[in-house]
């Protein structure tokens, strides 16, 4: 049997710490998963900064308008609860600069192996910029030696990330995975499509994750596993997945029963 197992970035294959600025309050949030504050209202994107956020907002205005800010730049709708508008984020007059850098600054100091990342939590509907957040990761220490296994067992290993792409390729590099697998900067659509596309070459697909923006992978998917690795898994995220596991190197004896 050809198996494919796809795995998520951030949360499964590497431990992610996560800084997440509620605007209105400027209450800090440490570990919520940000495709869970998406899934609380109708309308909301969760928007990626493409570009490595110490290199370019650091040398930011911090008094000029995110919006203006994201104008110059690369970013992307990583997450959404549809339907959105995409280009609600441009008329947001309110939210500035400084409100991206004070989440990245609480992170700044955590010993990170792969790059830093920014985003934040729009409102579409009512174009308000609601969250800014930081991320950095750290490869869980099994990750490595884990992949290599299912490689020598003759499985095809694969990366689908809402990640930044220098996030997801420096993953790659750590993990093993070879770069031509690896799917960054993947809304939930695109999981669901690499997965239906290794089913049509013959593959019984194994999709590995934690948040909602993998469920839909996960429901397509020959077999679901959800893991907690990371300290949380999404409540849809559990539900849907025919099996948990708490270390990632569980995914090798899921793979030998099936070869």
């Amino acid at each position: 049997m050809k198996v494919a197992v796809v795995f998520d970035g951030a949360g499964t294959l590497a431990k992610i710490l996560r800084s997440i600025k509620e605007i209105d309050t400027g209450k800090f949030l440490c570990q919520k998963q940000t495709v869970d504050i998406v899934d609380e209202k109708k309308g909301r994107a969760l928007v990626i900064i493409k570009d490595d956020p110490l290199e370019i907002l650091c040398k930011e205005d911090s008094e000029k308008l995110i919006s203006e800010f994201l104008s110059n730049i690369d970013f992307g709708v990583s997450y959404c609860n549809p339907p959105i508008n995409a280009k609600a984020v441009f008329n947001d007059k309110k939210a500035k600069v400084r409100e991206l850098k004070e989440p990245l600054s609480k992170l700044i100091e955590w010993n990170a192996e792969m790059d830093f990342g920014s985003a934040l939590v729009v409102d579409t509907y009512n174009s308000k910029i609601e969250y800014t957040i930081a991320t950095a990761g750290r490869l869980f220490p099994e990750v490595a030696e884990t992949i290599e296994k299912l490689k020598s067992m003759g499985i095809e290993v694969f990366i689908a990330s809402g990640d930044r792409k220098g996030f997801v390729k420096k993953l790659a590099k750590l993990t093993g995975v070879d770069e031509k697998n690896i799917v960054p900067e993947a809304h939930q659509g695109v999981k669901k499509k690499l997965i239906r596309e290794l089913k049509s070459r013959g593959y019984f697909t194994i999709m590995v994750g934690d948040g909602s923006n993998d469920v839909p992978a996960m429901l397509e998917s020959n077999l679901a596993v959800a893991t907690l690795q990371n300290g949380y898994a999404s409540p849809r995220c559990l539900e849907v997945a025919n099996i948990r596991i708490s270390n990632i190197k569980e995914i090798l004896s899921i793979c030998k029963n099936l070869i």
